[in-house]
C-alpha cells in the first residue's frame, strides 16, 4: 500500500503589457498567499518567481514545472498578454487552471492597472475553442488566496486530483473472483486501467486459506486481539473465528504488502464460509480501519470508489453499503449491510461483534465473525464509478442513527443530495433503476461531493443524472 503522494501545483504569471498596474508586486503577494494556503489543502507549490514577459519567458517556465512534475498549473494573469502564452502549457501534461485577479484602484491618470480577468477570458476560450486538440478540462479561478471564492475553487480542486494522481497507478488485488451470481460486478479490466489507471492482480482463494493456516501463532494471535480490540462486546462462543479471522487478517496485510496492492476486493462467500467455517465481515472492517481499502464480494468498481473516497476525504476510513430500504415520510434510504464496517464508524454504542445471522446454523453452529453497529451521525457522501467507469454517482446526505433497523453494519441516510442537489426518494430510486448503477455504495463522512463532481470532470466522466419519477415505464436510459 503506497503513501498518499501530494499534489504538485505549479504557480506562473503573465505580466508582459503595457497596462501600468504593480503587477509584479501583485504576483510576489499571491505567491506569498499561496504558499500558505499550500499547507493548510496538503499540496507542493512551486512558483515561476520571473514571471512571464515574453514568448521565451513562456516556454522557460512550461519546461522548469514540466521536470518539476507539476499535476496542476495555475496560470495567473496577472496582467494582460499575447494568447500564444498558453500553448506553452496546453502541451503538457499537467492539468491547466487560468487564474484572474482583481484589479484594484486604478493606475496613473485613472487607466485599467492590470486586465486581468480580460485575459483570464481570453486565455480559457482559446483553449476550449481555438484549440480542437485540447481535450483536458480547464478551471477558472479568481480573487486572492484568503478569499472565499477561490479558497473553496482550490479547495476541491486538490481533493479532487489528489484523488485522481493517486489513482493513477493504483493496484486493487481481486481474491478469489467475484462472488457467485453478482454478473453486475464484472468489469473489462482494460476499461479500468484506460480511464483510471488502475491494475487487477488475481489472487486465488486456496491461496489465501493455505497461507492463513500457516501463519505462526504468536502474530496470528496479536492480528486476532487487534479485531477484537474493535468490539464493544464479543461473543465468546466465536472464539475459534476470531483465531482464523486474525490469519486471514495477517494474510491479507501480506499479500497487499509483497504485492504493492492499494485495495483489495473479496469474494467474501460462499468458499470463506464452507472451506473455512469463517464469515469474514469484521476482517473487512479491520482492513479498513487500518487504511487497506477491502470490498465486499469481489467488486472492483467499489474497491476503485473508496479509494477515491479515501484520497479525496484526506484518508478518512471508508465503507461500502447496499441501499436497502426507503422511508417516504421523511425522504430517507437505509444504507445497510452484512457488517463489514470498520469500529470507528460505528456511533457511541460502538460494535456488536458475533456470529454473521445469515450463515447460523449453515453446517451446524454459527458462524463468525461480523460488526453489527450503527452509523454514528454526520454528513456522508456515497461515490461510485459505473462498472463502465464512463459516469459517477454522487449522492450526499446526513446519517441519523436515531431510527431503528436491522442486524448488521447500517444507518438511515437523510437530507439527501444528487450532484449536489436536493432530491426526493422516488426520484432517486428512478434515477438508480433507469441508470442500471449495481447495487454497492462507496461511503464516506465530510461533505464530498463538490469534489467528487470535479474528479468527474477531470476524469472526462459523467454523473448520473437525475431521473424524475413516473409511475409508467420510460425508455432506458442512454
Amino acid at each position: 500500500m503506497r503513501e498518499t503522494r501530494r499534489l504538485k501545483v505549479g504557480l506562473t504569471g503573465v505580466m508582459c503589457t503595457p497596462f501600468l498596474g504593480d503587477k509584479a508586486a501583485q504576483f510576489a503577494d499571491s505567491a506569498e498567499r499561496l504558499n500558505a494556503l499550500a499547507e493548510h489543502l496538503g499540496f507542493d507549490l512551486h512558483v515561476i518567481t520571473g514571471g512571464m514577459w515574453n514568448i521565451e519567458d513562456a516556454r522557460r517556465a512550461a519546461a522548469e514545472l514540466k521536470e518539476w512534475g507539476a499535476d496542476f498549473i495555475l496560470l495567473q494573469t496577472s496582467s494582460f498578454g499575447p494568447g500564444e502564452f498558453i500553448y506553452e502549457f496546453t502541451t503538457l501534461d499537467a492539468r491547466l487552471g487560468i487564474w484572474a485577479v482583481p484589479e484594484g484602484p486604478p493606475a496613473p491618470k485613472g487607466g485599467l492597472p492590470l486586465n486581468s480577468f480580460t485575459a483570464a477570458n481570453m486565455y480559457n476560450s482559446i483553449a476550449k475553442t481555438f484549440l480542437s486538440g485540447y481535450r483536458k478540462p480547464v478551471k477558472w479561478f479568481y480573487g486572492r488566496p484568503g478569499q472565499p471564492l477561490f479558497d473553496e475553487r482550490l479547495a476541491l480542486t486538490v481533493k479532487a486530483l489528489t484523488a485522481l494522481i493517486n489513482l493513477q497507478g493504483a493496484r486493487i488485488g481481486l481474491v478469489g473472483g467475484v462472488a457467485p451470481g453478482f454478473d453486475n460486478l464484472i468489469i473489462d479490466e482494460r476499461v479500468l486501467y484506460e480511464r483510471l489507471g488502475i491494475r487487477v492482480a488475481h489472487i486465488e482463494f486456496d491461496e489465501v486459506i493455505g497461507r492463513a493456516e500457516a501463519q505462526p501463532s504468536e502474530p496470528a494471535m496479536e492480528a486476532s486481539e487487534r479485531i477484537r480490540g474493535g468490539a464493544a462486546t464479543f461473543d465468546e462462543g466465536q472464539a475459534p473465528a476470531l483465531d482464523r479471522a486474525g490469519r486471514v487478517l495477517l494474510t491479507y496485510r501480506q499479500l497487499a504488502e509483497e504485492r504493492s496492492l492499494d485495495a483489495l476486493a473479496i469474494s467474501c462467500w460462499p468458499r470463506f464460509q464452507s472451506d473455512y467455517h469463517l464469515a469474514v465481515c469484521s476482517v473487512l472492517g479491520q482492513l479498513n480501519e487500518d487504511g487497506l481499502i477491502a470490498a465486499c464480494e469481489g467488486d472492483v468498481t467499489s474497491a476503485a470508489g473508496m479509494l477515491a473516497l479515501r484520497y479525496m476525504s484526506g484518508g478518512t476510513v471508508v465503507t461500502l453499503m447496499d441501499l436497502s430500504a426507503v422511508d417516504e415520510t421523511d425522504e430517507s434510504i437505509l444504507l445497510w449491510h452484512c457488517g463489514p464496517t470498520a469500529p470507528s464508524l460505528a456511533d457511541e454504542k460502538g460494535v456488536r461483534m458475533q456470529s454473521l445471522w445469515l450463515f447460523d446454523g449453515y453446517g451446524g453452529d454459527g458462524i463468525g465473525l461480523h460488526n453489527d453497529l450503527v452509523l454514528k451521525p454526520g454528513q456522508a457522501t456515497v461515490f461510485g464509478f459505473t462498472t463502465d467507469f464512463d459516469r459517477v454517482l454522487v449522492l450526499g446526505g446526513r446519517l441519523d442513527n436515531s431510527k431503528s433497523s436491522y442486524v448488521g453494519s447500517r444507518g438511515w441516510f437523510c437530507d439527501l443530495r444528487l450532484n449536489d442537489e436536493a432530491v426526493t426518494v422516488p426520484d432517486l430510486i428512478e434515477t438508480l433503476m433507469a441508470s442500471g448503477y449495481q447495487h454497492h455504495y462507496p461511503l464516506a463522512y465530510g461533505d464530498l461531493s463538490g469534489a467528487g463532481l470535479e474528479l468527474a470532470a477531470w476524469l472526462g466522466m459523467r454523473p448520473i443524472g437525475k431521473q424524475i419519477y413516473r409511475p409508467y415505464l420510460r425508455p432506458m436510459e442512454a
